[in-house]
């Protein structure tokens, strides 16, 4: 008989009313026959509720690595994650918009850190999420798995109460503005109030969500004018660099890597980035 050794992946999209709070849930099965295997996930900054109902999940960024053993988060993600499943893996990921985690959870994730602020994932071990994944251990559907998990969150979640800060976030891919000073004039607050309730919602800084965002269009431009050569000099005008100087260290922070070895790692293999979502 031939061993199965394929990964099971499913992707559930949230219905239209949960829209606002996360993006998809998304299920890998990695069966016991397959050897283990190491997987990268590229940088994006919404965050991550992690239900693990196989082996120890190993998951690290550049030096630093957590083990997931039932119920944890992850994200904000500045730096590609590296996870390695195990034979018998089996997870579910739920991914968040920017503000929903905080939300669901009604707290900010460096709230949550116990170890250090680089701390890859942080266990929930509160017994509402360890009696959440029991539930969800024992419905041998994933269809099901996914239904439960869409009517907690439906539950759970907080209403909407920030709306109108998030609506703007768009104005961070604006070069020609500073958007923390624009959304500030709009809602009639201090500059420092909405950095600070930024920090607070979607768990890192205007300054962070400025450069991420300009870094995502770059990649995004070169993922989809790939196999074509990228003229890196309009790239840096195009996206509001400095120099080439200042895109290499873009590259350097969120990938490790130059641009040109980029561009040779899409050539060999494809690249998953997080699509375009409704804030940005």
């Amino acid at each position: 008989m031939k061993e199965n050794t394929q990964t099971i992946a499913q992707t559930f999209v949230a219905p239209e009313r949960l829209t606002e709070v996360f993006r998809h849930i998304y299920y890998m099965k990695h069966p016991s026959e397959a050897a283990r295997q190491q997987l990268q996930l590229f940088p994006h900054y919404e965050m991550m509720l992690v239900f693990n109902f196989g082996p120890s999940l190993s998951v690290s960024v550049a030096d630093d690595t957590s083990l997931v053993e039932r119920v944890a988060v992850l994200g904000p993600l500045d730096r590609v994650l590296t996870y390695e499943l195990l034979p018998d893996a089996e997870v579910m990921v739920v991914v968040f918009t920017l503000n929903g985690f905080y939300r669901l959870l009604g707290k900010p994730i460096h709230t949550l850190r116990t170890e250090t602020e680089n701390q890859v994932a942080v266990p929930l071990t509160e017994p509402t999420y360890l009696d959440l994944w029991e539930n969800l251990a024992q419905l041998p559907s994933i269809a099901d798995r996914a239904e439960l998990l869409m009517t907690y969150i439906q539950v759970h979640v907080a209403p909407e109460d920030t709306a109108a800060l998030l609506n703007e976030v768009s104005l961070f891919a604006n070069l020609a503005i500073d958007p923390v000073k624009t959304i500030a004039k709009n809602r009639h607050l201090s500059p420092r109030s909405v950095q600070l309730r930024l920090q607070t919602i979607v768990g890192f800084s205007a300054k962070e969500m400025a450069r991420f965002i300009r870094f995502k269009n770059v990649i995004a431009q070169l993922v989809k004018e790939h196999p074509t050569l990228p003229d890196w000099a309009d790239l840096v005008v195009l996206h509001g660099y400095h120099d080439q100087p200042h895109l290499i260290r873009d590259f350097q922070r969120y990938l490790g890597l130059s641009p040109t070895d980029f561009v040779k790692q899409l050539a060999e293999q494809p690249i998953c980035i997080t699509q375009p979502g409704k804030h940005y």
